[in-house]
């Protein structure tokens, strides 16, 4: 589509996911020191902390392949968001905000797609702009997904984009 902006896909990195939330995965082997260990178990924590002074409600969305096209981004102002590639990794195009005129925007400039792998998970800060997971290389891939009780009745913001971006995978 030529009249679309174009959106590269990255690995997700703790560096280029920093302004946006926090990145959950299996640490490698000395790269964090583990919280508890026994001789047939170790738990690494706290990876992430999601505060909503209230009920954490958990779900699981399954996603459909679909055109790698962003015409739209959400954002849940008063909460966080964890979304965990249950089983097949997805892309997910993100946004920081930015203000005008006293509203919550996306700032486009600052807009990636990040490629999250089955097994890893994204802890999105208050109010950052997303959209839908698309699949990243099945027909469908299931997500977990955790925030505050009643996020998805009673804080969503859905803005239409000027734009259009393509996403481009292995780019």
């Amino acid at each position: 589509m030529s009249n679309c902006k174009k959106l590269i896909v990255q690995p997700v990195t703790a560096e280029n996911f920093s302004k946006l939330g926090k990145v959950l995965r299996i640490p490698v082997e000395g790269e964090m020191k583990p919280l508890l260990e026994s001789s047939f178990f170790k738990h690494y924590g706290p990876l992430g902390f999601i505060d909503c002074e209230g009920p954490v409600e958990f779900g699981i969305t399954t996603f459909q392949k679909r055109e790698l096209i962003v015409d739209k981004l959400e954002q849940h102002a008063k909460t966080p968001e964890l979304l965990y590639a249950i089983d097949g990794g997805f892309i997910m195009p993100v946004a920081p905000i930015i203000l005008k005129d006293g509203a919550a925007y996306p700032d486009l400039e600052q807009i990636i797609a990040i490629h999250v792998k089955q097994g890893e998970g994204i802890l999105f800060d208050d109010g950052i702009w997303h959209w839908a997971p698309y699949p990243y290389d099945k027909n469908s891939s299931s997500v977990l997904v955790c925030f505050k009780k009643g996020t998805a009745e009673d804080d969503i913001v859905i803005r239409g984009l000027e734009e259009k971006y393509l996403i481009i995978v292995g780019g």
